[in-house]
């Protein structure tokens, strides 16, 4: 979970809670899975080209890979997924 949080605060700038992150983490990824497959899959080569030292950080990369894929893809529907606390 710190790594979502760490990648998460780090695409956003907003530091929020743990449930709040698995909540997005969710979110983006079914979004990916029922509505843009290729950027699914994108996700996927991308996690498939890390190196060994990257893959005990895999949750980390990958999470920020999707999140900079739904920012520049689909910013509205990134809004909605990943709601920023006021």
């Amino acid at each position: 979970m710190k790594n979502l949080r760490r990648a998460f605060v780090e695409e956003t700038g907003t530091k929020v809670k743990k449930r709040t992150v698995r909540k997005c983490f969710f979110r983006v990824y079914s979004y990916l899975l029922y509505q843009d497959t290729a950027s699914l899959f994108e996700a996927l080569d991308y996690r498939s080209s890390l190196d060994q030292e990257e893959r005990k950080r895999e949750r980390y990369f990958v999470f920020r890979y999707m999140l900079r894929l739904i920012k520049s893809k689909h910013p509205k529907q990134y809004d909605q997924l990943c709601p920023m606390p006021s």
